[in-house]
């Protein structure tokens, strides 16, 4: 029999980046590429044709999250709605959000802050890695009018209690949005069970198509449009539907929605698996972000100065991307900034071992073998970057 010698396949732990289209959802996308392209705002059939589909997209999608079809705005992605989530506030009105939220927040916020927008940047707990209601509930005045604190933190899987925040809600008229982009395959989306008036999803992160996603705002909510120059979503979102990606979110929330908590539970064991192998192949140079209680699919680690010798960050996932391991430092939005992670800085991460961080997140296809080979490279590689460190003094 003839030896192979090919290299292993590549082991992917970076699905908190995005994830694969799913083929089921590629086969939903396909006609609307090709035979069935018409412009939804065209008045003949096959126009017609296609905004039924849109339209019915999106009642299967208001039914995953127990919401309205009218509460659905699609959008480019989580980011464009974060910041038409954000668009909402005026001059001296209060918002409250975290300082480790994404940056499709705080950037936005930074501008609105620079309006006139009143912002309260509340540091999670150290121990949950989330605002807790308490916090918020301090922090509210008479100016507060939106809260925002995103389901699942994108760098440590955090979860924030949503429904205990979302008491706050209705003592005190506010308005609660979530970013839940990286919550959408791993935890329940119901917005009234979460008592939210805004969620940002993205299709990308749930094996659906990348520039697609959507806003989901409780119809008592009124939206200022940021895109202008079309009468699309109700007026809410201009410029031609991106049909086929509207018809690939409906069919990946669909997928995702079945046997949903069957797949967190088998890859919530294979990171606890990750986790204690790293911990008895590193030892105490390791530093996990990532609580208890996170979502399923990441696990934060970043490693401690070794004999007075920093880790190199950027070599370090350069090393495992040679040794055939993908990972990322943080969030992939972020990837190739030199600066650490504002996220482990926040959590009191000391700056040098922040800027040796590895974010390791799973997936569907993820298995028992692709930890086996993370660990055996981190050990590899780490051992080889010490070793040289020393030799160089």
């Amino acid at each position: 029999m003839k030896r192979s010698d090919s290299k292993p396949a590549p082991v992917y732990m970076d699905y908190a980046a995005t994830t694969p289209l799913d083929p089921a959802v590629m086969a939903a996308m396909q006609p609307y590429y090709t035979h069935n392209f018409g412009n939804a705002s065209s008045v003949h059939s096959l126009g017609r044709s296609v905004r039924g589909a849109i339209e019915e997209s999106r009642e299967r999608i208001a039914a995953y999250l127990h919401a309205k079809p009218e509460e659905i705005i699609f959008t480019s992605g989580a980011t464009e709605a974060n910041n038409l989530a954000c668009n909402l506030l005026g001059a001296q009105e209060h918002l409250i959000t975290s300082s480790i939220e994404h940056k499709a927040v705080l950037e936005p916020v930074k501008v609105l802050e620079a309006c006139g927008v009143q912002v309260t940047r509340l540091v999670p707990d150290l121990e949950t890695g989330s605002l807790t209601r308490c916090q918020i509930a301090d922090a509210v005045g008479p100016d507060t009018r939106m809260i925002s604190v995103m389901y699942v933190n994108n760098e440590t899987g955090a979860v924030t209690p949503l429904e205990e925040i979302s008491t706050l809600r209705d003592e005190h008229d506010l308005l609660l949005h979530t970013d839940a982009a990286q919550a959408a395959a791993w935890l329940p989306l119901n917005v009234d069970q979460l008592g939210v008036d805004l969620m940002s999803l993205s299709a990308h992160k749930m094996y659906g198509p990348k520039g697609a996603g959507l806003l989901y705002v409780r119809d008592r909510v009124q939206l200022i449009p940021q895109i202008l120059g079309g009468s699309q979503e109700r007026g809410r979102r201009g410029g031609t539907e991106n049909v086929a990606a509207v018809i690939g979110m409906a069919a990946a929330m669909g997928l995702i929605e079945k046997n949903r908590d069957t797949h967190a539970a088998r890859i919530r064991q294979l990171r606890q698996d990750l986790q204690a192998q790293l911990l008895a192949a590193i030892g105490d140079q390791l530093v996990i972000s990532t609580p208890t209680n996170a979502a399923p699919h990441i696990l934060s680690v970043a490693f401690k100065p070794a004999n007075g010798h920093p880790m190199d960050g950027e070599m370090l996932l350069l090393n495992m991307d040679l040794e055939g391991v993908y990972a990322s430092a943080g969030s992939a939005c972020t990837s190739g900034a030199i600066t650490p992670s504002h996220v482990l800085l926040e959590l009191g991460i000391p700056e040098v071992t922040a800027r040796a961080s590895l974010r390791l997140s799973l997936g569907r296809p993820t298995g028992a073998e692709d930890i086996r080979r993370t660990v055996d490279c981190i050990d590899k590689v780490v051992r080889h970057m010490q070793a040289r460190r020393q030799h160089e003094g």
